[in-house]
């Protein structure tokens, strides 16, 4: 079994978590891209358009588990390394697609890389932090997701802003560049860290996996994280149409106030690994956060609000609810069956969390066109109340 380190070493937490900040912007970017993608040349229909966004969750939803026990098998240093290397690869070949074919097979490759980064950077802080402090790195390592897609949302918004053309096309090479860049770092800076393996379960790869998808301790955490990403991607997904017709924002209103809103979400993030290290029991943590989302979910839906209160309210609502993935990504390593199986364990959180990610934006979008928000707001709620059931039995 491998020591637990005395020292944390935030350096190379630093590092992890810049690495999955790359893979994080493969997210940001689909999202900014979706009206784009509708232009020349490829004029892709809206099935078309939510297919190259969803392709990315839909490889996270299959095949996150299995390339977790995968990480576990080689040297973090270089899984991370050839991570960002295949986004930059994708990105540069996905810039050049004329035709749909191609941009949705870079979009796969480019999914297997954004789900190994996010993996083994969360395995990498686990590692790397020294038990008193392993709540809070690895909170902090929570932070890359909301960060990123920000961050993205925010520089394509600013960029229009000043005049600068932004096409799908500059998007994709950016984040190409982007990836050459954060390699070089990586591969200069990361210490080499040895595979796992040697502790994995001997009996196979299947075993490995049977051992973590029967722990209650990782079922609980993939099944909340589950609950947490439908209500989070159904939110912040139609976000810039919910401020457009709940609020009357203009598209470039919208933009800005959507970034600021999904940012704060990085503060609750924060705030769980912090509760934590004072002693807060993970599931009050999780509880409090789909407690406040339900309250925040009523106010902005059926109490009629001015407008900066309602801002005001979804910000308090993504930020409440950020500390619930801060919460369950830190617990994730301690539900792991053992060390060498954190990785799968990570990964089986992370199944749940695109499963979240698929089918919460469809069903809202269903609903919306069945029923308008209200009927979304429903949802909501009811998945806000599965949440605080599901936190009690962490």
């Amino acid at each position: 079994m491998q020591a637990q380190p005395h020292h944390t070493s935030w350096r190379t937490i630093a590092l992890a978590i810049f690495a999955a900040l790359n893979a994080a912007f493969q997210i940001g970017k689909a999202i900014i891209a979706l009206p784009l993608l509708q232009g020349a040349p490829l004029h892709l229909s809206l099935r078309e358009t939510g297919l190259v966004i969803s392709s990315l969750a839909i490889v996270g939803a299959v095949l996150a588990m299995p390339l977790g026990l995968m990480v576990s098998r080689f040297d973090a240093r270089k899984v991370l390394c050839a991570g960002v290397a295949a986004l930059a690869l994708t990105n540069f070949a996905g810039s050049f697609a004329t035709g749909i074919g191609l941009l949705i097979a870079s979009r796969v490759v480019e999914g297997i890389a954004v789900v190994v980064l996010l993996i083994c950077a969360s395995s990498v802080v686990g590692r790397q932090a020294a038990p008193r402090e392993r709540d809070l790195a690895m909170a902090l390592s929570s932070t890359a997701v909301p960060s990123g897609i920000a961050l993205m949302m925010l520089g394509a918004t600013v960029a229009a802003s000043l005049g600068y053309p932004v096409s799908w096309q500059l998007l994709w090479q950016l984040n190409g560049w982007l990836a050459v860049a954060s390699g070089v770092v990586l591969w200069l800076c990361l210490p080499a860290m040895p595979a796992l393996a040697s502790t994995a379960v001997g009996s196979g790869a299947w075993s490995a996996i049977r051992s973590v998808a029967q722990a209650r301790g990782a079922q609980l955490i993939a099944l909340c994280f589950a609950t947490y990403a439908m209500i989070y991607f159904a939110f912040s997904g139609f976000l810039p149409l919910l401020l457009r017709d709940l609020l009357g924002l203009s598209a470039r209103q919208a933009g800005y106030v959507s970034a600021a809103i999904v940012a704060v979400n990085v503060l609750g993030n924060i705030s769980a690994g912090a509760l934590m290290r004072r002693g807060v029991p993970p599931r009050w943590v999780v509880g409090a956060g789909f407690t406040i989302g339900a309250v925040c979910i009523s106010l902005l839906f059926w109490v009629p609000l001015p407008m900066q209160a309602s801002v005001a309210v979804a910000m308090l609502m993504t930020g409440c609810m950020g500390s619930i993935p801060g919460a369950l990504t830190a617990g994730a390593p301690k539900a792991a069956p053992s060390a060498a199986l954190v990785p799968p364990t990570i990964g089986f959180m992370l199944q749940g969390s695109y499963v979240g990610q698929l089918l919460g934006p469809l069903a809202a979008g269903v609903l919306a066109q069945a029923g308008g928000w209200t009927t979304v707001a429903w949802m909501l709620l009811a998945l806000a109340a599965c949440g605080v059931w599901l936190a009690r039995k962490l």
